[in-house]
């Protein structure tokens, strides 16, 4: 949390490679949690992930260790889905105990009036 611009810039990096548009967004101090759709029969979701985790790692002054790990959990939602998962999505800090609502937490969508900010990653602070 504490380089979230960095990873606002990662975000972005891939999304102009991938193109996906990001639903709902959840930074965590241990996790993210990221709801994407991505357009044009593209699904490289792993390539997507790992373009996040390569540069962010590249940019941090500790290059001993990659500070993402090794599990990512991918889940395929239909579009009828897709709003109950923004919803779980935008709640993971209420659910890690981090807040009472979910628009306090100030790295998440559900505190924003829309799902994107601008052009240029996650609408997080």
């Amino acid at each position: 949390m504490r380089r979230i611009r960095l990873l606002r810039d990662c975000v972005a990096l891939s999304k102009r490679r991938w193109d996906f548009v990001i639903q709902a967004a959840a930074v965590l101090p241990a996790e993210m949690h990221l709801l994407c759709a991505f357009a044009g029969g593209h699904h490289d979701v792993r390539g997507a992930i790992r373009l996040i985790a390569s540069t962010f790692d590249r940019h941090v002054s500790d290059h001993r260790a990659s500070v993402w790990s090794d599990a990512c959990e991918v889940i395929k939602v239909s579009s009828r889905v897709a709003q109950l998962r923004r919803s779980f999505v935008e709640a993971a800090p209420v659910r890690a105990g981090l807040v009472r609502n979910v628009c306090d937490w100030p790295y998440s969508s559900a505190h924003m009036d829309t799902v994107q900010s601008c052009d240029m990653g996650v609408a997080v602070v």
